[in-house]
């Protein structure tokens, strides 16, 4: 095979792991999207595997981020060529991951004899635990839209799914080489199809236990308000806040008559700084009035703070249908140069130079530990903007006990791109690690409400809202259940990328040993 040919084939994979993610969504093409790039270095050297792993990565990274640009032009300020370099140098970052995992299967195959089939999967599983990305970007995000697969997650969370993949990817190349050489497929493919097989039946297993315990869980009429914003500048809320409180009544009394009993506002969505010393809402008639008509409870987004205090928080505020403000939970996962200038206390001056850079974004204070809050028999785990993103932000949430998460975020930055949609599937693992029903409230879309097995049936649309000038708002409307079942990944999926570490390397002892062996040496005793 040519360098060309396996240059060409490395593109090939790239392009159909590309298609299986959001938006294409045509996730049939992530089961066998790793098998050119398996044929291109299988014979490889690990150095050149990891070139052609990287470039694979940055391929993918470059098409599948490509509204960074974009974003960093617009949230930062910063000129195309700036953000152009930044976006690059982010891209070819995350690629790493890859090109490790390529370069350190032929590592251990050509060394050790030790088959894909066993380091890859563990491999990846490693690697994209313990990498961090400036963007989430796990090869599991090709196969959210079909939830058998994704079942997995419950074990190790996005990684687990991505070993999964990569093992089934492993079996169908393996196979369909061998049938084309007219041979019958090995003894190892063959028993990787029966694990695959094994963890695809142990996951329906479950799906059928916890859709018996979700339809006996009681039942929650859910109302999402998507106001359609877009990005609101300090100066809007100040002089047009009231009007984009009317929109947000509005909705809430159109939700209302439809039955719902919970209705969500996005982050930040309440226009004006709520007073974190209030203990019930604004009163009947006054012009920050928040419900008149809704007797349910609303948990909305907003600014909050105190009168003694010169800084904010970024906060969910939910109040009960008595109108008493039944908890607060405040960001605690801020974002670098929109919510905080890092080393501010260090660099004084630098950092105002660059707040005054961004007149958006005023100063916010982080929160604390993940809160649950509880109304009755709700208690909910609120998490905002990308938290939900952060598997281990999440799983810190679902060990206090809720039995409902609900996202509250503004994707506006990101326009109509393929940001908003990435962050739905990715979120959608949340629901499955958890075993929690999981709704999204977003300033311009994807809002959406999914359940505890993955499946979202109640998607709101996305849209591209010029700044301070708001669409009319979208209403969604959906049932969710309130589950108490316990659920694994809070608790595994920390250690999860460590057993896949120990077994990589009890795998690589065994080889070793059984190449000694078969040299007619003798094995070294412990």
């Amino acid at each position: 095979m040519t360098p060309v040919v396996k240059l060409l084939l490395t593109l090939v994979s790239a392009v159909l792991l590309r298609l299986a993610a959001p938006p294409y969504d045509l996730w049939p093409l992530a089961l066998v999207g790793l098998g050119p790039l398996f044929l291109a270095v299988r014979n490889l050297t690990p150095g050149r595997a990891a070139a052609l792993g990287w470039l694979a990565g940055l391929t993918a990274n470059l098409w599948g981020l490509s509204f960074g640009v974009a974003l960093l032009r617009r949230f930062g300020h910063l000129p195309l060529g700036s953000a152009l370099g930044i976006f690059v140098a982010v891209c070819a970052y995350q690629a790493l991951v890859w090109a490790l995992w390529a370069g350190a299967c032929r590592l251990l195959a050509r060394q050790l004899a030790l088959p894909w089939l066993v380091s890859a999967p563990l491999c990846l599983a490693v690697l994209e635990a313990l990498v961090p990305f400036v963007f989430p970007w796990y090869l599991a995000i090709t196969v959210t839209r079909a939830w058998p697969l994704v079942q997995v997650a419950e074990l190790g969370g996005p990684p687990a799914v991505s070993a999964l993949l990569v093992l089934l990817n492993l079996v169908l190349a393996e196979t369909a080489l061998a049938l084309w050489r007219r041979q019958a497929p090995p003894r190892a493919v063959r028993l990787g199809a029966v694990v695959v097989a094994a963890v695809l039946a142990a996951g329906l297993v479950r799906v059928a236990h916890v859709g018996w315990v979700r339809a006996r869980a009681p039942a929650l009429r859910v109302g999402i308000v998507q106001p359609n914003f877009g990005i609101v500048s300090l100066e809007a809320r100040k002089h047009h806040g009231e009007r984009y409180v009317e929109t947000l009544r509005r909705a809430t009394r159109s939700l209302a008559a439809q039955g719902a009993t919970l209705v969500v506002w996005p982050e930040s969505s309440f226009p004006f700084l709520f007073d974190r010393q209030l203990t019930r809402e604004y009163a009947a008639g006054h012009p920050w009035e928040l419900r008149p008509g809704f007797g349910g409870r609303l948990l909305f987004g907003a600014l909050t703070h105190r009168f003694d205090e010169s800084f904010v928080y970024n906060s969910a505020v939910l109040a009960a249908g008595d109108r008493r403000i039944a908890g607060t939970y405040d960001k605690n996962r801020l974002l670098v140069f929109g919510e905080y200038i890092p080393f501010a206390e260090e660099l004084p001056a630098w950092a105002k130079r660059v707040r005054q850079r961004l007149p958006d974004f005023p100063e916010i204070h982080e929160g604390g530990a993940p809160l649950v809050i509880a109304d009755g028999a709700l208690r909910v785990a609120p998490l905002i903007c990308y938290e939900d993103l952060v598997p281990a932000a999440v799983h810190r949430a679902a060990r206090q006990g809720p039995n409902l998460l609900v996202t509250l975020a503004n994707h506006a930055w990101f326009g109509d791109s393929t940001a908003p949609r990435q962050a739905l599937a990715l979120a959608t693992l949340r629901s499955v690690e958890t075993r929690r029903d999981l709704v999204r409230a977003t300033n311009t879309g994807v809002s959406s409400i999914g359940d505890a097995l993955g499946r979202v049936p109640v998607r709101g649309p996305l849209l591209a809202v010029p700044r301070d000038e708001p669409r009319p708002a979208t209403t969604l409307i959906g049932e969710v259940r309130l589950l108490e079942t316990f659920a694994l990944a809070p608790y595994a999926a920390p250690v999860f990328p460590w057993a896949c570490a120990l077994g990589l390397a009890l795998a690589a002892v065994v080889e070793w040993r059984r190449g000694r062996r078969a040299s007619g040496r003798p094995a070294a005793t412990a």
